[in-house]
C-alpha cells in the first residue's frame, strides 16, 4: 500500500517538529512505510547533529558530526522548514483542533503531527572561557582547545569540567588524551554534585571509570555544586555542609545534562495526552515525551530512536484501514561510554553484563556506524 490515508488519491501529510534522533527515526520509518507521504520537518538548525559523538569534536571538526538537512531532504524526500517554534499546551490544542500549524504567514495543514523537540541544557552561562552544551554544539571545540594550548602563558593550565555524567566523562578523557599528546602543562578537574560517580549505572562501571581517571591524572571533586564564575575562578558549594569555595579555572566546560523545555505526556502508543483527552492526530517522541506503561523513557539516543520508530509505525497504522496502534515496549539493551581512544565501558544485553576496554570501544563504534547507515538509508535496527 503506497498511501496510508483512506482516500488512496490523497497522500498523508505529516509534520515533524524537531530533527533529532527521534524526529529523523520517525521520518525515515514513515518514508519507508509510505513512499508518497508529504513530510515536512521543522527545525531551526540547517543540520542534524550526531550528539552521541559530540566528545569527538575535541579532536575532530564539528562538521564531522553535522549532517545538512538539505542532504537528508534529497535522500528521504521531505521539506525542511528552518524555523524555531515556541508552543505550549494551549497551542497544541489549537493545532489539534485546526490540524494546521502557522509559521509566519504560512499555514501548514497536516493529517498527523509528531512533536520531537528534544531537550535543552539544564544550565547555561554566558561567561568568558565557559562553554556550555549549546556553545560546544555550535563552535568547533577542537579549535578552542588548540588555541588554549597554544596560548603564551607558560603556567600550568587549569581546566574544569562541571558535570560528571556520560558527556562530561567522555569529554574529560578526550581532552586528557590531546593535552598529554601535546605535552601541555595542565590540571584537569571533573566536578560532580553527588557523592558517587555514575550512581545510576552498575557499580562496576563507576569503579572502572574512576580507575581510568586516576591513570589519566584527572582529579574528581565530588559533592560540589557549581554556583557560577567570578573572574578567573569558579564558585562551588559543598552539597552536604553548604561550605563555599573557589577554584581557579582557565577553561570551564559546563555539562550538567539536559531537560525538556516542555515534557509531553503520551499514551503507550505515543499519542499526546492533555488532561484526560487523547489527541488522536498528535504524537510525541524523544526526550520531550513520557510514554505510559512499560517502554523506556530514559533520555538516551536509543530510546529516542525507538520511540520515533514506534510513533511512525503507529501513525501509519492509525491512518490506514485497520485504524489501530501498538504499545511502545522497548527496553534499553545496553549503554556504552567512551573513555578516549581504544577504551570504553558499559553494559550490553543485561546490566550485569559489563564490558570494558577495547571490546567495549569496538562495540560502541559498531553502534555509531549503525546510526550512520540509518542516515544513509540502510536500516539495520532489528529491535
Amino acid at each position: 500500500m503506497n498511501t496510508v490515508t483512506k482516500n488512496k488519491n490523497v497522500p498523508l501529510k505529516l509534520i515533524i517538529i524537531g530533527g533529532g534522533y527521534a524526529g529523523l527515526s520517525a521520518l525515515i520509518t514513515m518514508r519507508k512505510q509510505a513512499p508518497d507521504a508529504e513530510i515536512t520537518l521543522i527545525d531551526p538548525r540547517p543540520y542534524h547533529l550526531i550528539i552521541t559523538r559530540l566528545h569527538e569534536t575535541v579532536c575532530h571538526p564539528l562538521d564531522s558530526i553535522r549532517v545538512p538537512y538539505s542532504l537528508l531532504a534529497k535522500r528521504f524526500n521531505f521539506i525542511h522548514k528552518q524555523q524555531a517554534i515556541q508552543f505550549d499546551e494551549d497551542l497544541i490544542k489549537a493545532w489539534d483542533s485546526n490540524k494546521t500549524i502557522q509559521i509566519g504567514e504560512e499555514s501548514l495543514p497536516f493529517d498527523y503531527l509528531l512533536i520531537s523537540t528534544g531537550s535543552l541544557p539544564i544550565q547555561s552561562e554566558n561567561e568568558p572561557d565557559v562553554y556550555d552544551l549549546n556553545a560546544i554544539c555550535q563552535q568547533s571545540f577542537a579549535i578552542i582547545l588548540e588555541q588554549f594550548i597554544a596560548s603564551k602563558d607558560a603556567n600550568e593550565k587549569i581546566i574544569n569540567i562541571v558535570g560528571a555524567g556520560p558527556t562530561g566523562i567522555q569529554f574529560a578523557f578526550e581532552m586528557a588524551h590531546v593535552l598529554l599528546a601535546c605535552h601541555a602543562k595542565f590540571r584537569l578537574n571533573l566536578i560532580e554534585g553527588s557523592d558517587t560517580l555514575m550512581r545510576a549505572f552498575p557499580v562496576a562501571i563507576g569503579r572502572y571509570i574512576e580507575k581510568r581517571l586516576f591513570e589519566k591524572q584527572i582529579t574528581v571533586l565530588k559533592s560540589q555544586f557549581y554556583k557560577g564564575k567570578q573572574g578567573r575562578e569558579i564558585l562551588l558549594e559543598n552539597s552536604h555542609s553548604g561550605d563555599k569555595s573557589a577554584l581557579a579555572s582557565d577553561l570551564t566546560l559546563l555539562l550538567l545534562g539536559k531537560k525538556p523545555e516542555l515534557l509531553l505526556h503520551a499514551n503507550s502508543s505515543g499519542q499526546v495526552l492533555l488532561g484526560r483527552k487523547v489527541l488522536m492526530h498528535i504524537f510525541t517522541a524523544g526526550d520531550c515525551s513520557y510514554y505510559d506503561d512499560f517502554g523506556s523513557n530514559l533520555m538516551t539516543s536509543q530510546s529516542a530512536l525507538r520511540k520515533g520508530k514506534a510513533a511512525a509505525n503507529n501513525i501509519f497504522r492509525e491512518a490506514g484501514i485497520l485504524h489501530f496502534c501498538l504499545p511502545y515496549m522497548h527496553r534499553e539493551i545496553g549503554y556504552l561510554i567512551s573513555l578516549g581512544p581504544d577504551d570504553a565501558v558499559g553494559w550490553i544485553g543485561s546490566r550485569n553484563a559489563i564490558i570494558s576496554g577495547t571490546l567495549a570501544f569496538k562495540a560502541k563504534e559498531i553502534i555509531e556506524a549503525q546510526y550512520d547507515l540509518l542516515l544513509k538509508g540502510f536500516n539495520s535496527y532489528v529491535v
